[in-house]
């Protein structure tokens, strides 16, 4: 019984929306898919930066624009091209998108792609490009970055950081939010990715059945894109298994609302109402730990808002642009 929990709660989180990706692949035409870092229209030139990490790693960001610098960090699984939304932005701020560690096409160094050495990232970026007066804002697994960040590194963050956003995010172990079986699944899924990581990246690729179109949509609001939908599979099936595994741990162990209260930067948390994986309730605790944050609640949105409710991401980011 608890070896069948088990391979249920992993392949509903990993290796099942794989045939997702099939099905999706099957009701749309075979135009390739345009580069993930490169907008459909043309419309906003991008730059590619590229630079080591403190510990071997390669870290890569596109940027688009001028003036004051916004810093986009997204979630497990995804990479700096979901951010195509907001790359519109580019001709009022800077925007710069970030390839999270072992996403994209960063690589992860000697300290593997924990949120913690995402957070020592964070301030290679900042340093390296010599941001200051820099909005950043993190969606899902790209928040607790930033929370760790903030908590870890709370000096650079206020010689360089003016204002930060939380996306569909949490401020401590997201594990606790799935309710049911992911629950007991989420907890001997760390087990394993630490005991036998070998065996837990052949569980992670279990044949896929129908619960992998389920868990793709299911992290969707009430009316999403198929296209939102699609590349979000897309994005999913480039991340390895074994780097997926890497990050589950320092997921799992994250805990920063306490550090938070000492975050006196103007804050805005958003998450949609009907967000499976970080529930309104998580953001509301985010919240209320950071001293200056303002909460806000989409209707009917899931968890990929800059994907399903792009203006009210713009409108939050420029929000923040004002802070001072």
């Amino acid at each position: 019984m608890k070896i069948a929990t088990l391979a249920a709660g992993i392949a509903l989180g990993f290796g099942a929306e794989r045939l997702t990706l099939r099905r999706i692949r099957r009701t749309t035409d075979d135009t390739p898919t345009p580069d993930a870092y490169e907008l459909t229209d043309g419309s906003v030139e991008l730059r590619h930066h590229r630079m080591e990490t403190h510990d071997g790693g390669s870290l890569h960001a596109i940027d688009a624009g001028s003036g004051r610098p916004i810093v986009l960090l997204h979630g497990v699984t995804l990479h700096a091209g979901i951010w195509h939304n907001q790359m519109v932005l580019a001709d009022r701020a800077r925007i710069i998108a970030v390839d999270l560690r072992a996403h994209g096409q960063s690589t992860a160094g000697s300290d593997g792609p924990t949120i913690e050495a995402n957070a020592r990232d964070l301030v290679t970026l900042l340093e390296r490009l010599d941001l200051t007066d820099a909005v950043i804002a993190g969606h899902s697994m790209g928040g607790m970055v930033l929370g760790r960040f903030l908590v870890d590194h709370l000096d650079v963050a206020t010689e360089r950081v003016s204002a930060v956003g939380f996306i569909s995010s949490a401020g401590r172990n997201p594990a606790r939010v799935p309710t049911g079986i992911l629950g007991p699944a989420a907890k001997r899924l760390r087990k394993i990715a630490m005991a036998r990581p070998k065996l837990a990246a052949r569980i992670a690729q279990v044949p896929p059945s129908d619960l992998g179109e389920i868990a793709v949509r299911a992290t969707f609001g009430a009316t999403p894109h198929p296209d939102a939908v699609r590349e979000t599979a897309l994005a999913f099936e480039a991340l390895p298994p074994a780097d997926l595994l890497g990050i589950v741990p320092s997921i799992f162990d994250h805990d920063v609302l306490d550090g938070l209260t000492k975050v006196e930067l103007p804050a805005h948390v958003i998450v949609g109402s009907q967000d499976p994986l970080t529930e309104p309730a998580e953001s509301t605790h985010l919240a209320e730990a950071l001293p200056n944050a303002t909460l806000t609640v989409c209707d009917g949105a899931g968890h990929q808002l800059m994907l399903e409710r792009p203006d009210a991401v713009n409108d939050m980011l420029m929000a923040l642009l004002d802070e001072r």
